[in-house]
């Protein structure tokens, strides 16, 4: 029986000047999509995730651990 493994990811999501979004995911270099919309930006981010997270499996690689933290700071100017 295959057992399955939930992992959490960071995504990075930024809007981009001409529109739509672009995404990454830090914890798999090159593991970037750009969508129209929020929401099919994190659909085809998940979808790519999913990919990487395939190939890495047939490989016999380990999946990488999400070790990035965000957060913010202030700063006064």
């Amino acid at each position: 029986m295959d057992v399955k493994r939930e992992y959490r990811f960071t995504v990075i999501i930024e809007p981009c000047e001409e529109g739509g979004y672009f995404a990454m995911c830090p914890a798999f270099p090159g593991c970037h999509v750009e969508g129209e919309t929020y929401e099919e930006t994190l659909n085809e981010m998940r979808a790519a995730i999913d990919a990487f997270v395939e190939d890495y499996k047939q490989e016999g690689e380990l999946i990488p651990e999400d070790d990035v933290t965000i957060t913010t700071l202030k700063v006064a100017v």
